[in-house]
């Protein structure tokens, strides 16, 4: 379940009744309130002056406030509309998908979160070999974001002179990143030398 989407400011719908006439900033036309919407803000419908069809939320100068504020969850959920009434609303007052304060952190969240899960990924040593290639064919030049908190030297050098658990254990991390570290660096993994069974070292 999605959590409730939250506004950035507070809207009080018009005090008008059924019948009464009022301009829609968005239909530039004179509509009538016909009924009350039921969503958590409930709103006016109207429906144009001598015109069939046509009808839906009258855009008043608080609602056009809020379209040029929030994000398009936040006015589908409160305002009981749908994705495509929003894009209508933004289109009639010229506003591009992230042209309001609330898209715009609605989707600066969304890269954040998928920031963190890209880095919070356990990669593997294949993967983390394409992406090299990948960066050198594009040119790209190593960030430099594992310059604090990552990989010491102390640590690299403990790398296969151990079982991975166990180097894992020591360093604070996981078998996979150690397996991945190994891969990336060419350093073999840990074969404990086999004994002879009378005590004497193998020849």
């Amino acid at each position: 379940m999605h959590p409730i989407p939250v506004l950035r400011s507070t809207y009080n719908p018009p005090a008008v009744r059924i019948g009464q006439r009022v301009f829609c900033r968005v239909r530039h036309k004179w509509c009538r309130v016909t009924s009350f919407t039921d969503a958590p803000i409930s709103w006016p419908r109207g429906q144009p002056l001598k015109q069939r069809g046509g009808g839906g939320l009258i855009v008043d100068a608080t609602l056009e406030r809020a379209i040029r504020t929030e994000s398009a969850e936040a006015l589908e959920h409160l305002f009981g509309v749908t994705g495509g009434v929003v894009w209508r609303w933004r289109k009639a007052f010229g506003i591009p998908r992230a042209g309001t304060p609330g898209s715009a952190a609605r989707i600066a969240e969304s890269s954040a979160k998928g920031a963190a899960a890209m880095k919070s990924k356990e990669w593997t040593v294949d993967e983390l070999d394409r992406r090299s290639k990948l960066s050198k064919r594009l040119g790209l030049k190593p960030t430099g974001r594992w310059a604090v908190g990552g990989w010491t030297d102390e640590q690299r050098a403990l790398l296969g002179t151990d079982d991975d658990e166990r180097i894992a254990a020591r360093v604070g991390r996981t078998k996979g990143a150690v397996q991945a570290k190994r891969g990336v660096l060419g350093i073999e993994a840990f074969r404990q030398t086999a004994q002879r069974t009378d005590g004497g070292s193998r020849r």
